[in-house]
């Protein structure tokens, strides 16, 4: 489930939304157009995600949210890399906005250990939500004022359990667990404690299992789970039929290329993971001269989910 593997390679993708700059704060009062549910009107952009309520939801509420381009681009290779990042022809404010008010519902963030190397690196540009720069800082209002924890906790989910922690991330500011299966590294795990951090097991050999996941974390009282990582931690929590909603924004822009990823990765779900519509919103003021759409799916039943 760690998203630091192409196909099999060893090529390095960073699809995560977290790891590039958030871009700034221009155009927030323009209205949206709601399509659906109900007759066409216009709503605020601020709020439209906080009316969802997610951190109230009578049962484990498991969602995660992309952008893509409209020939299914969440994440381009980078010339003369082989590093896979969102492009920055969908990146924008107004999207952006609505990825913090969705993390600002959230008990806690599932992400990936790839997020935290970056980090270590120096390679990752914007950190984990909720925001404190200005544009979102009434978020971290909101969360307070909702008698939720200032920042959402974090659950890492490692199969190798690589996870460097650089000095940058403060395991005070917020609760921290990496979640790997019962075959992990011991030595590893104990390295870990040693540092502060929870380690949670949730699968047999060194996996993550979906429904594990979703369970440990709802035993220490995290029910609103926000997955912010990429596509493959996506597949497992939608083959495992724990994902509840998915938020995709569909910015009016043809990017191409050969290197991309798409907003799942991984086996031939059988049978498929059918969504229904719950909400629709046109946006003509971002990208600039585009536009996006904004849609928000509920994850139907699978039979046979594992």
């Amino acid at each position: 489930m760690d998203g630091a593997r192409f196909r099999g390679t060893a090529h390095v993708r960073i699809v995560n939304r977290i790891t590039f700059r958030h871009p700034g704060a221009e155009g927030m009062d323009e209205p949206l157009t709601r399509l659906y549910p109900g007759p066409p009107a216009e709503v605020a952009l601020r709020g439209v995600y906080l009316a969802h309520a997610l951190h109230r939801a009578d049962a484990p509420m498991v969602y995660s949210n992309f952008i893509a381009s409209l020939d299914g681009r969440i994440a381009l290779v980078e010339p003369g890399s082989a590093r896979h990042r969102v492009p920055a022809a969908t990146v924008n404010p107004r999207d952006w906005r609505l990825f913090q008010e969705l993390a600002a519902q959230a008990h806690v963030l599932i992400t990936s250990a790839r997020y935290f190397r970056d980090l270590a690196e120096g390679r990752a540009q914007d950190d984990l939500p909720v925001s404190a720069q200005e544009p979102y800082a009434d978020l971290l209002e909101w969360r307070l004022a909702q008698g939720l924890a200032p920042q959402p906790a974090v659950a890492v989910v490692s199969a190798s359990l690589d996870l460097p922690i650089p000095d940058s991330v403060d395991l005070q500011r917020r609760a921290f667990y990496v979640v790997t299966g019962e075959g992990a590294d011991p030595g590893r795990v104990a390295s870990l404690e040693r540092r502060g951090l929870r380690v949670l097991f949730a699968g047999n050999g060194r996996r993550v299992e979906g429904r594990r996941l979703v369970a440990a974390l709802v035993e220490r009282g995290y029910c609103s789970q926000y997955a912010v990582a990429g596509p493959k931690l996506l597949h497992t929590l939608v083959a495992s039929g724990v994902l509840r909603r998915l938020y995709l924004t569909h910015a009016h822009r043809l990017l191409g290329g050969t290197g991309y990823d798409t907003v799942l990765e991984g086996p031939a779900l059988d049978p498929p993971a059918d969504l229904r519509l719950a909400a629709l919103h046109y946006d003509a003021h971002a990208p600039r001269g585009a536009g996006q759409l904004f849609g928000v799916y509920e994850c139907c039943a699978r039979e046979g989910a594992a």
